[in-house]
């Protein structure tokens, strides 16, 4: 009876989960208690079934301080961390493979640090790099191998995100575990024809994040073809500093 028990919240767990995370930048200051991601609060806590990753981005990276000083900033993150379902990690630019190792690493390691914080649970659980090059020479794969790598070694059980927002070569992929494949607006997306140019034995790890997604656009059939990637995210802006709730919401369900 305990293993029928035992398969049968396997079964149910896998019936009611998300086939594709929601890779959510959240780059929006957060205002008095956290107050201006209400509606991404809102969401996550209506969606248990859906996992978002959420992207933290206090100030084009973690800042120069150890953990965070802004009190609104700790209670926004410490919320995050409140639901089983979210996944933080923290924003790192790369600046297309040209930013020195010295601060990638430094940036690395203040995110890493925010776990030692005793006031409230802010512990970042990954890296998210921008501006990925996808530059096909050894260099650059030594650079975000070295980047990836030394995340994992100071953050256990990292989760790695590139994001060059564009086709990246299939090597870049072995060392990331989400890889933003499409990063542009929904007027430059191509249906099909984008996603037929991601192999398929790499589009489990692929992204993709749709910008200035216009009202009427139908999200739920867009994303039904996209069920086979790791993650989505549709923009009202090409900022995300703007939310719409109620994309927010179609975007959520259709997941």
């Amino acid at each position: 009876m305990r293993l029928y028990a035992i398969l049968t919240a396997l079964l149910l767990a896998f019936a009611f989960s998300s086939a594709l995370d929601v890779l959510l930048p959240l780059y929006l200051y957060p205002d008095e208690g956290a107050s201006a991601w209400s509606d991404v609060f809102f969401t996550i806590e209506s969606h248990s079934a859906v996992q978002f990753i959420v992207v933290v981005n206090p100030n084009s990276g973690p800042g120069t301080s150890s953990h965070p000083t802004d009190q609104n900033i700790i209670s926004g993150v410490s919320k995050l961390n409140s639901y089983p379902n979210v996944h933080t990690v923290g924003y790192v630019l790369t600046g297309h493979g040209t930013r020195n190792h010295t601060i990638i690493k430094a940036e690395v390691d203040a995110y890493a640090q925010w776990a030692s914080y005793s006031g409230a649970n802010i512990a970042i659980g990954g890296i998210y790099f921008d501006e990925v090059s996808s530059e096909t020479t050894s260099t650059n794969y030594d650079y975000y191998n070295a980047s990836a790598t030394y995340a994992r070694s100071v953050m256990p059980s990292a989760q790695v995100v590139f994001n060059p927002g564009y086709r990246a070569p299939a090597q870049l992929f072995e060392f990331c575990d989400v890889m933003v494949e499409f990063e542009d607006t929904l007027a430059h997306y191509q249906n099909q024809s984008i996603l037929q140019q991601i192999p398929d034995g790499l589009k489990g790890q692929s992204a993709v994040q749709m910008l200035n997604t216009t009202e009427g656009t139908n999200v739920t059939h867009l994303v039904g073809e996209m069920k086979n990637l790791k993650a989505v995210y549709f923009g009202y802006d090409d900022q995300y500093k703007v939310w719409n709730k109620e994309l927010l919401r179609v975007m959520a369900d259709a997941v």
